[in-house]
């Protein structure tokens, strides 16, 4: 094996040691956080532990609201911006999972562009249905969806998303035909839901709470988890009625772009773990949300795991002729 010449060594030598002396001081700035979704959805998680990681890494953290695109607009920020601690990425398995394997024009690769940083959460989902529709339960709706094909409108956080994709495959499995409307992530499904705009949402239990809580909407059934005492104790599962229905993936978690020195995300993932607190860990738990905090390689092992897997379920869809974009 050739040897580098002893300027180029000393040139690699030199990069790594500015390198680590920049990782051992990070943070000098503030730390941004692009949500690549409106307020209201998983920017919540975030605004939640701000504080603490602002406290934890001596420097204030800073949330950046960019929407559009299942997410991938503010995704692809992160992944073209530099790879200093500086700008980071939450955002969901929606984009990052049943996203990127829908669509067509996806601008960055997950396991390519990204650090993981640490899984957040995990979440409980439910099917919910806005005050005076003809149905309680989900087959009284599977019943009247049968007898008035697409006239049922359902939301979802956009084209391609989880809750997109379990629309759909709650369609195929339950055997009726539902209008779709997607919308640009879980705060504007909230206010479609509360408006009356769209008959039922595919949502996660923590988005549907404030709906549920003013009788805006009632659970029809959960899914991906167990039901969390913020549901009524009547409220089924939906594999009870659907047996087949499977659903995607449900997590919020924190990814740097590619190629984030180890110290600066060692760093950056004792801070977002530390910022779960125990009170945030049983305030969650009670509306379906699991705390997780692990470390870069599980997170990063269990994303391999969501795209096998939901790949499978993807190309079940589109071969018998599910179409995911426009």
């Amino acid at each position: 094996m050739p040897s580098l010449p002893g300027s180029m060594l000393l040139a690699v030598f030199a990069a790594a040691f500015a390198s680590g002396l920049a990782a051992q001081d990070f943070p000098q700035k503030p730390v941004r956080i692009v949500v690549p979704f409106p307020p209201g959805g998983v920017d919540v998680t975030i605004r939640q532990m701000q504080k603490i990681m602002s406290d934890e890494l001596g420097q204030p953290v800073l949330i950046d609201n960019r929407p559009g695109a299942n997410g991938f607009i503010g995704s692809e920020f992160v992944a073209r911006s530099v790879p200093d601690g500086y700008t980071l990425l939450s955002t969901s398995s929606s984009t990052m999972i049943s996203g990127v394997l829908v669509s067509s024009k996806v601008p960055f690769d997950v396991i390519r562009d990204f650090t993981p940083v640490t899984m957040l959460n995990m979440t409980v989902s439910t099917l919910i249905a806005k005050p005076g529709v003809p149905f309680n339960t989900v087959k009284e709706l599977i019943d009247y969806a049968k007898r008035n094909p697409g006239k049922v409108a359902y939301a979802s956080t956009g084209i391609g998303s989880a809750q997109h994709l379990d629309g759909e495959y709650f369609k195929v499995t339950a055997g009726v035909d539902l209008n779709h409307i997607p919308y640009k992530g879980f705060g504007p499904v909230v206010q479609a839901v509360a408006a009356g705009e769209v008959d039922i949402a595919f949502i996660t239990v923590a988005a549907a709470n404030p709906l549920l809580q003013g009788g805006k909407a009632r659970p029809l059934a959960h899914y991906n988890g167990p039901r969390p005492p913020s549901l009524p104790p009547s409220t089924p599962e939906m594999s009870a009625t659907v047996p087949q229905f499977r659903a995607t993936p449900g997590w919020i978690g924190m990814f740097g772009p590619a190629a984030l020195p180890r110290p600066v995300l060692t760093r950056l993932n004792a801070a977002a773990i530390k910022s779960l607190t125990p009170e945030m860990r049983a305030k969650y738990a009670e509306i379906g949300t699991t705390i997780i905090g692990d470390s870069p390689e599980e997170f990063s092992g269990k994303i391999k795991v969501g795209l096998e897997n939901t790949a499978r379920v993807v190309k079940q869809l589109k071969s018998i002729g599910v179409k995911f974009e426009d």
